[in-house]
């Protein structure tokens, strides 16, 4: 939590967004750098450590959230769309993303028109399809995703961002 969200916290005083303080990649390792985004606890760690297995240096984010009426979460926003920029997205090689996330179709199109990192979407067909004008060329990847499948739509997305770096 930020010192200015602390201070309004100590005082009372609750703000109805704030954005997700991420760190930033420790010094480079040499390995490929895979972000995944996914509200889904299980599934961030699972992919985290079936990456991390294949070589990857892996950082998560469980992505914003939506505020719940009738309870006390406040909403937090996505670095990358409340404030133009993420750490993390900026060190990745690639990110691995979903369309379960709040505010999803927006961090899609966000990270669709960047020319890096390279992008993996995972998601229903339903979803991959309603979301086809906002996830771009990036890699897609129907649920359920299988351990040898985020490996291998990594890895696509890595050699195609390759492919079209001049």
């Amino acid at each position: 939590m930020g010192v200015f969200a602390q201070i309004g916290s100590l005082l009372g005083r609750r703000s109805s967004q704030r954005s997700i303080h991420l760190q930033e990649w420790p010094q480079p390792s040499g390995k490929p750098r895979v972000l995944i985004e996914n509200p889904d606890g299980a599934e961030l760690w699972a992919h985290a450590d079936i990456l991390r297995d294949a070589g990857y240096e892996v950082a998560m984010c469980a992505g914003p959230t939506a505020s719940v009426p009738g309870e006390r979460q406040e909403r937090t926003l996505c670095p990358l769309i409340g404030e133009g920029h993420c750490p993390l997205v900026e060190g990745a090689d690639v990110v691995v993303s979903t369309t379960y996330l709040a505010d999803g179709r927006e961090i899609l199109t966000t990270l669709s028109a960047r020319s890096s990192p390279a992008l993996v979407v995972e998601g229903t067909s339903d979803d991959l399809e309603r979301n086809s004008d906002v996830i771009g060329d990036a890699v897609r990847v129907k649920f359920p995703v299988l351990p040898e499948q985020i490996v291998e739509a990594v890895e696509r997305a890595r050699s195609t961002s390759a492919i079209d770096q001049p």
